[in-house]
């Protein structure tokens, strides 16, 4: 086959060879050609493009010339624009400056006549300022006068104020002294009165304090003598509690038991299950069978319609027993594999799909096809026979008659040599061995093993049937231990509970033994709180009754001294009276002068105010002349100006005029001269356009020639890397070189038409032939498709084999391994989950207890409570936080309000910590939420953990920066550097001296500012 392919394609590859070096040629002498026309038209291009670029430059010199001839025309007709501007603003301004000159001459007449009026006003105010300075002088001589004589008056009258006021204080300072008497007398009375009271109700205090110390000593001796009852209890109760925790350990230890053969059972029946799994789909997928049997157990490419037409596989149909199952195998031999139908119409109709698809050969076993085995062939067992091999198998009713087609006749013997020698006797049977030889009817022995052991189709059905029945053996033995578990966890409840009511009733018994306790103490301390009473109460009669009798002598002492300053009282107030009286006279006379002297005071204000007005109305006056003097210099400087420049405009605008008579002239003969030049533009901006036209025709066409150039290339290229890779792949495949290769047409006839005739082809007629060449490189892929199918030669396949069994072997080592790996770690994983639950559990019921207890302290009542999601999955649920504050409903967390949340976030944090302290806790503002009461609950929950645990916490609350011990802060004494400042609040050393100016107080605490934890002091520190 490899030689007619090299034939073949080397034949039919010189051909092409020759027909693309034919095209390649062609090509080449068409681009020669097409470079010949773009060198005559690229010529062409550059002269013409010289010729139109001289045109060009002729045509902008005339541009250049229009250009300038239309600028100066345009700065002509802006001059003009600008000189009439001009004359148009300079009659403007005329008129304006006009206008100011007249209203300059009716403000200097105006002006005049104001100066005259004020010159009047001026005189006549210059004489009222004389004749008030006379009056005011005068006025100024009687003031003095008058302000002597009250001098005079005033200190007469301060002499007899000074003589009142000595005797007023005379007598100020006797009532004093009869008023602090009549004061103490009248306390030490009241005192007296109150003592007295005092020392009746201390008497009845005494009394009742004696009949209080004789009840609690009769309480004392009540409350002994049932704390000795309780302890008795309590005794038995603890060896109660302690036998019920013994119970419930030993029936955790036969749950645990329980549970352990549980787990093992259940491992043993999960693999067993998997097995058995995989054996069933083993047998469903018709695993063992021949591949072609398995395509037509699985419907072919239409399972609906070839299913129906199938019974199914002869082993799936047939029980052995297990001792005959390699006897049968042999017999059946190759039968084993076949497929039932129902009817012979769907055989040839499946044996053409697995042909078609090359879906692997298949037995079908069609009824009613085969001879038809008769009873008579067996009447009686041989000599040496076991047993005939139909008798072994049990089948449904609709299939006996194919077992007893296949196995009639066949006889089963312990040994081959039984079988062997009753062939001779027997020759129109066969036989079959237990060990799986089997001897034909013709006589054929097939026996022998491989190394490698095959999984037997009855063997497997069979494996299948022990497993089913272990698993329902299995199954009911796992009903008994989950039974035998089930009772234990009842066992473990019932123990728990009685443990858990044992340990109650040992709590309540212990609590009322230790409140027993307390109250006998409690008691003993109001005894002894008596008996100090009672001689504090003695103490204080006795010091009261000494204060009564020292009382009494104080009383006559005051009212002696009480008389005699009531006597020298009536002496000081005649002297007072006395004193009074002339000081009224003395205060009469100078109050008359006083009125003289402000009569005066008055009148002189008077005409120095009107002085004054007249002095401030005529400076204005003199300013205002002073300005309508200058307001008339200014505006006749101002008309002088105004008619200077009404001639300087004038000139101008004549000078202008002139100018523009001139510029237009000037202007007309530009735009002639422009237009003359424009049409000598027009001519040679036209010869341009032509040239350019005939320019752009010549690019299109020589881009034409370019692309077809381009074209030509580009299969130029082609067909060279066709030749190039045409010749390589004969040369690499058969070591021929293409070029210097002679067909020999013979050969290449002779070999076309035996692969022809081959492929059923009659290539008798020329026609045909050249027919068969048509198709010739269809025969070439063809045969290099077959050829590349066959492949090449494995000479290592009995190495690779060799190490493909060694590594099965390897990797059957490993999986055992990581079977009983995984087994292993199934259990290990089994017990710690056994031991987490357990663990969790007992720590959830103790965050549990304490949490409930926390919450009511922290609300001051209500109710909260932890639970589980999923209590079957407690490792992996979450938990829900119920609360209930006083005066709310149960509810979930999420429902709270912030500082409640946050309350209940205090309390859960506690709770663990009852359970599990740490050294250190971190709190970032979390009172931030809470208001005052709330505060001083969590402030007081901080100092029952302070022994255990040092908290952190940040936050800006007063009352929680009160209870720290060490504030630490950050302060910005310069702008963009920070400091950390750091704040001890301890307590005083021992032996301190606290300052002389504050008292002591026993709560207060000292603060020292430091830094970063030295002693060094601060002025200031920031706190957070």
């Amino acid at each position: 086959m490899h030689s007619d392919l090299r034939v073949l394609e080397t034949h039919y590859s010189k051909k092409q060879l020759t027909a693309l070096e034919a095209d390649f040629a062609h090509c080449r002498g068409d681009i020669e050609k097409i470079a010949t026309s773009e060198q005559t038209t690229r010529s062409k291009i550059d002269r013409g493009e010289t010729e139109l670029a001289e045109e060009r430059r002729a045509l902008d010199k005339i541009d250049i010339e229009v250009a300038d001839i239309r600028a100066e025309a345009q700065r002509l007709q802006s001059e003009i624009a600008a000189h009439r501007s001009r004359i148009e603003f300079n009659r403007q301004r005329r008129d304006e400056l006009s206008d100011l000159i007249e209203r300059a001459c009716g403000d200097i007449a105006t002006a005049e006549s104001k100066r005259k009026q004020h010159a009047a006003q001026i005189r006549e105010t210059d004489a009222l300022i004389e004749k008030t300075q006379r009056f005011l002088q005068s006025k100024q001589d009687e003031l003095a006068n008058v302000t002597e004589l009250l001098d005079k008056l005033r200190a007469k009258r301060e002499a007899r104020q000074v003589d009142r006021e000595t005797a007023r204080a005379s007598l100020s300072k006797y009532e004093a002294r009869i008023d602090k008497l009549e004061d103490e007398l009248a306390g030490i009375t009241a005192r007296r009165e109150l003592t007295e009271e005092q020392i009746r109700q201390i008497s009845v205090e005494i009394k009742e304090a004696a009949k209080a110390r004789e009840r609690i000593a009769a309480e004392i001796s009540a409350a002994r003598n049932a704390t000795e009852s309780e302890q008795k209890k309590l005794e038995q109760l603890l060896a109660h509690s302690q036998a019920a925790e013994k119970n419930l350990r030993q029936q955790q230890q036969l749950l645990e038991a329980a549970e352990n053969e549980l787990a093992a059972l259940e491992r043993t029946l999960a693999e067993k299950r998997s097995t058995l799994e995989i054996l069933r789909q083993l047998n469903a997928e018709g695993e063992g069978l021949a591949q072609g049997s398995q395509a037509v157990l699985k419907g072919l490419d239409d399972p609906e319609r070839f299913r129906e037409a199938i019974i199914g596989s002869l082993v799936a149909q047939m029980d052995v027993d297990p001792k005959f199952i390699p006897a049968i195998e042999a017999a059946l031999g190759r039968n084993l594999h076949a497929v039932i139908l129902k009817d012979a119409r769907s055989a040839e109709e499946i044996l053409g799909r697995l042909t078609k698809k090359k879906l692997g050969q298949a037995a079908l076993f069609v009824p009613k096809l085969g001879a038809s085995a008769h009873e008579s062939v067996r009447k009686s067992l041989p000599k040496g026979g076991l047993a005939w091999a139909i008798d072994k198998i049990v089948a449904p009713r609709a299939v006996e008659p194919v077992i007893r087609q296949l196995l009639s006749g066949v006889l089963i013997f312990a040994k081959l040599d039984q079988a062997l020698a009753c062939k001779k006797d027997e020759p129109t049977l066969a036989m079959a061995t237990l060990d799986g030889e089997f001897v034909s009817v013709e006589g054929i022995v097939f026996g022998g093993s491989s190394t490698v052991k095959s999984d037997s189709l009855l063997e497997r059905k069979m494996r299948v049937a022990g497993l089913e029945k272990e698993e329902a053996e299995s199954a009911n033995q796992r009903e008994i231990f989950i039974q035998k578990r089930d009772q234990a966890k009842a066992n473990v409840e019932i123990a728990s509970r009685q443990l858990d009511e044992a340990r109650a009733e040992y709590q309540s018994t212990h609590l009322s033994q230790s409140t027993s306790a307390n109250k006998i103490s409690l008691l003993q301390a109001e005894e002894k709180e008596a008996e100090r009473k009672i001689d504090s109460l003695q103490s204080e009669k006795e010091t009261l009754e000494q204060q009564i009798q020292a009382a009494g002598e104080r009383v006559a002492e005051l009212e002696s001294e009480l008389d005699g300053a009531r006597a020298e009282l009536a002496e000081q107030e005649a002297a007072q009276s006395a004193a009074e009286t002339d000081e009224k006279g003395a205060r009469t006379e100078e109050e008359k002068t006083l009125e003289a002297l402000n009569d005066l005071r008055l009148a002189i204000a008077t005409a120095r105010q009107r002085h004054e007005s007249l002095e401030a109305q005529r400076q204005p006056m003199a300013a205002r002349e002073t300005e309508l003097v200058d307001l008339i210099v200014a505006r006749r400087a101002d008309i002088a100006s105004y008619e200077s420049k009404l001639a300087a405009q004038a000139q101008e605008s004549r000078d202008a005029e002139a100018a523009i008579e001139e510029q237009t002239a000037l202007a007309a003969d530009a735009e002639a001269a422009a237009n003359k030049t424009w049409s000598q533009r027009s001519a040679r901006l036209g010869a341009v356009q032509e040239r350019e036209t005939e320019l752009r025709a010549l690019r299109n066409s020589l881009s034409e020639l370019q692309e077809k150039r381009g074209h030509q290339q580009v299969r130029e290229s082609q067909l060279q890397m066709q030749i190039e890779n045409l010749a390589e792949n004969i040369s690499r495949r058969y070591q021929v070189d293409l070029r210097a290769f002679s067909p020999d047409e013979a050969e290449f006839g002779k070999t076309l038409r035996a692969q022809l005739k081959r492929a059923e082809k009659d290539v008798a007629s020329t026609a045909e032939a050249d027919l068969a060449q048509n198709e010739l490189q269809k025969l070439i892929v063809d045969l290099t498709r077959q050829l590349d199918n066959m492949g090449p030669v494995n000479l290592d396949a009995v190495q690779e084999y060799d190490e493909l069994e060694e590594r099965y072997k390897f990797l059957e080592t490993q999986n055992t391994d990581l079977t009983n790996s995984r087994r292993e770690l199934l259990d290990v994983i089994s017990r710690i989950n056994s031991t987490t639950q357990k663990l969790f559990a007992e720590t959830f019921a103790q965050v549990r207890a304490n949490f409930r207890e926390m919450f009511a302290e922290l609300f001051g009542g209500g109710r909260a409570d932890l639970s589980l999601l999923d209590e079957n999955d407690p490792l992996n649920c979450g938990i829900e936080i119920s609360a209930k504050p006083p005066g709310k409903q149960l509810q979930s967390i999420s429902l709270l309000s912030g500082g409640e949340r946050a309350m209940t976030a205090v309390a859960l944090l506690f709770a663990i910590y009852m359970v599990r302290p740490s050294p250190f806790c971190v709190l970032d503002e979390i009172d931030a939420p809470l208001d005052e009461s709330n505060i001083n609950r969590f402030v007081r929950m901080l100092d029952r953990f302070i022994a255990q645990s040092q908290f952190v916490i940040i936050t800006h609350n007063k009352r929680t920066i009160s209870k720290a011990d060490v504030l630490y802060g950050v302060t910005m004494e310069e702008r963009g550097v920070s400091k950390l400042v750091g704040m001890k609040l301890t307590a005083p050393p021992a032996g301190e001296q606290t300052p002389p100016q504050r008292e002591p107080v026993s709560s207060q605490r000292q603060f020292a500012l430091a830094e970063n934890g030295h002693g060094e002091k601060k002025q200031s520190a920031g706190s957070r």
